[in-house]
């Protein structure tokens, strides 16, 4: 993640800066469990009740291309729902305490030659990087963030938008694929309408008919965002319109973007190997041996013998030690007169 001005989330990757748990609300839960059901049981039904007759009077290829195509989809699907789309850590609490009181609403960032603003978010405590955007619902600043999509439950970031993106295009084929097979079932049996398989082939079509418009418009509309270059925040809210946008490439790099760009790296949860280092004190440092001292002496670029290294060193510590006292006091003169004994002389 790169570094910006303010100050990114400052709680450490992984950390205790993390968001807080959401309340459980079950009917966030309604939608992604109404598709995953109109996904899996009107698949469920078509292989049931009208592949065999396609396998046996038409190809037997179409069954296995239909399950590969399921498959996909139901991929993309699962990974859109369940991986993080880039959510961002908060800062600590005491971190920018002061910061969030004295802090400009916004900062700019110039971005190929054009200036970019980011905002301070007041919940997470940090300048949203450029494209970040604070989620309502899952109160969390997810990076590129593009929308809060109920049918996966889930936001649609920078980690997760490929799979989004790939699960529409597969969803759109497998619609077209179920609605195409299951008219050529009707049509051949349309003396046989009243029969088990037709009735619940035809209400498998009806699902299909109902969920293709709208899918197929969801997909093409992001195409188009993908060609240039948008997310669906900067489309609505009208970022970039009348004015240059700074994150395109081109349609065709735009795309290879999308599909084939490494995968962003993850900043919530992530586990770091700690490493402890022993501290050796200095009164704890091993004793050295004879021989381990002439090789150390050797080492320091010592020639001269370890004796007469010692007394050197003990001759000029007694010359520092002589520099250092005080200068004898000068001998008394000799008063005494010649020819005189000593005692007169006192």
């Amino acid at each position: 993640m790169p570094s910006f001005s303010g100050g990114v989330a400052g709680g450490g990757v992984g950390g205790p800066a993390s968001a807080p748990p959401r309340p459980f609300r079950p009917s966030r839960y309604v939608p992604v469990s109404a598709a995953t059901t109109f996904l899996v049981g009107a698949t469920t039904l078509f292989f049931c009740f009208t592949c065999p007759w396609l396998s046996e009077y038409i190809s037997g290829v179409i069954p296995i291309y239909i399950a590969v195509i399921f498959l996909f989809t139901l991929a993309n699907f699962c990974m859109a729902t369940f991986m993080d789309p880039g959510i961002f850590p908060r800062a600590e609490e005491d971190e920018d305490k002061e910061d969030d009181f004295r802090a400009p609403l916004y900062k700019t960032v110039e971005i190929r030659g054009i200036q970019v603003r980011m905002k301070w978010c007041s919940t997470c405590r940090f300048y949203r990087p450029p494209r970040c955007s604070h989620c309502s619902v899952c109160d969390n600043c997810v990076e590129d963030f593009d929308h809060h999509c109920p049918w996966v439950n889930n936001c649609i970031g920078r980690r997760n938008y490929r799979y989004f993106f790939l699960f529409l295009l597969s969803l759109t084929t497998h619609i077209m694929d179920v609605f195409g097979f299951g008219l050529v079932y009707v049509l051949h049996h349309r003396q046989q309408l009243d029969t088990p398989h037709a009735a619940v082939t035809m209400g498998v079509m009806c699902i299909a008919g109902l969920f293709f418009v709208p899918v197929a418009g969801l997909t093409g509309f992001h195409i188009v965002l993908v060609a240039r270059g948008r997310t669906t925040n900067e489309q609505v809210t009208g970022k970039f319109r009348g004015g240059v946008n700074p994150f395109t490439k081109g349609c065709f790099r735009n795309i290879s973007h999308v599909l084939c760009s490494p995968q962003a790296p993850r900043y919530m949860g992530r586990w770091w190997n700690r490493q402890t280092v022993e501290v050796q004190p200095p009164f704890l440092r091993p004793t050295l041996t004879e021989a381990q001292l002439e090789a150390k002496v050797l080492d320091n670029g010592i020639q001269n013998d370890r004796h007469s290294t010692r007394s050197k060193s003990s001759l000029d510590q007694m010359e520092s030690q002589s520099a250092d006292t005080e200068a004898p006091p000068p001998p008394k003169p000799d008063l005494r007169y010649a020819g005189l004994p000593r005692a007169d002389t006192e």
